[in-house]
């Protein structure tokens, strides 16, 4: 009987532990691609993950002689909040930047490609 019931423990503690995803990443993505995506291409789930945390960078925005920017659209978002490229709706690229202008504002967002994410220290 002793057996049988560690056995039963056992099962239900590995199935929770091999599932442990991000939260944050379930408003774009199921659990069952998230738990397919960390055994089938952990290095994408990894960038996803490190994304959160560093892949949008908010600042002000003045337009100067000679410098403009090309940005890639326009965000209807508050730039005051903390945003990630999930709540701005934003894909990732793999090897270039985004730009994007907050609507209403002179304030910006960077969403950095998946190779930057990953030289971010």
């Amino acid at each position: 009987m002793k057996t049988v019931l560690f056995m039963t423990l056992f099962c239900f503690a590995s199935i929770g532990f091999s599932q442990n995803i991000d939260k944050r990443l379930l408003p774009r993505y199921s659990e069952s691609e998230l738990v397919s995506m960390q055994k089938n291409n952990p290095d994408e789930y990894s960038i996803l993950v490190r994304a959160l945390d560093v892949a949008v960078s908010i600042g002000e925005y003045f337009e100067q002689d000679g410098k403009t920017i090309q940005f890639d659209g326009e965000l209807d978002a508050d730039p005051s909040t903390p945003q990630t490229f999930i709540s701005l709706g934003v894909d990732l690229l793999d090897n270039r930047n985004q730009y994007f202008k907050f609507k209403g504002t002179n304030k910006i967002a960077i969403v950095y490609s998946k190779n930057t994410i990953m030289q971010i220290k």
